[in-house]
């Protein structure tokens, strides 16, 4: 699958040459329109799989709910697990000590650690390898100022990680039309935020992160809506973008 690329510098993107000056806030716009090319149909973990393949990757809120992980695996949509079998080094990072000893002693998964790295950086055994990545899935819309998760991220690993690649909920998903449409809100209860494309870049760009890619891609294949999301990528659930620290 030829994935196609697009940036802020990218002259697919409606008025590249200012965009930029949009999301640092050096211009203001109260009707900014940003128009978005078509791409590829493809799900997250595809998308992840493809970017992570053959890298050494750091994946941080790696666990899952406990409880639904070994269906997950046997599913074969366990994201952790996937890119451990397509990268040359996959490390886990999680907060939630008791599923990451869940996963450690129950499932037999090692490279993997219960920490904060926003406030711990990162475990002294791995600051003296170089990092091609690092991936955030579904996190960022449970931290309550994700601006300053971000800064705080950059400070603890970019000497040792090149670039971060994060995957968020996208505002303008079919579902929440259809369900708009019907007087009703279905999310997350956790989540404090949906994301559109235009504002998950301006939260990495005051985080000071170097935007390099975007896409739109689908949490699952869905063929009930297809015809309507392969045709317009904005429609898709999720938002996948990558940054350079």
């Amino acid at each position: 699958m030829k994935l196609k690329r697009w940036n802020v510098n990218n002259s697919q993107l409606q008025r590249p040459e200012t965009i930029k000056e949009y999301l640092e806030g050096t211009k203001i716009s109260t009707g900014l329109q940003v128009k978005f090319p078509d791409q590829p149909y493809a799900t997250r973990i595809e998308l992840l799989e493809k970017l992570s393949s053959s890298k050494k990757i750091i994946h941080v809120g790696f666990t899952d709910h406990k409880d639904i992980i070994r269906a997950k695996i046997k599913a074969n949509v366990w994201l952790h697990k996937r890119l451990m079998n397509v990268s040359e080094r996959c490390i886990g990072i999680d907060i939630n000590c008791e599923t990451v000893e869940f996963v450690r002693s129950e499932l037999g998964i090692g490279d993997i650690y219960c920490s904060d790295i926003t406030s711990d950086g990162l475990p002294s055994d791995l600051k003296n390898t170089k990092w091609d990545c690092i991936i955030l899935g579904e996190v960022l819309e449970h931290i309550d100022n994700p601006v300053l998760f971000l800064k705080n991220l950059k400070d603890k690993v970019s000497s040792s990680v090149e670039r971060i690649i994060l995957t968020v909920p996208n505002a303008f998903r079919y579902a929440n039309l259809d369900f708009a449409l019907k007087g009703k809100e279905v999310i997350n209860s956790d989540h404090r935020y949906w994301f559109t494309p235009y504002t998950i870049m301006k939260v990495l760009t005051m985080a000071k992160i170097q935007i390099e890619n975007v896409f739109m891609v689908e949490t699952y294949h869905n063929s009930e809506n297809y015809e309507i999301t392969s045709k317009n990528p904005i429609l898709r659930d999720d938002i996948v973008i990558s940054g350079k620290f």
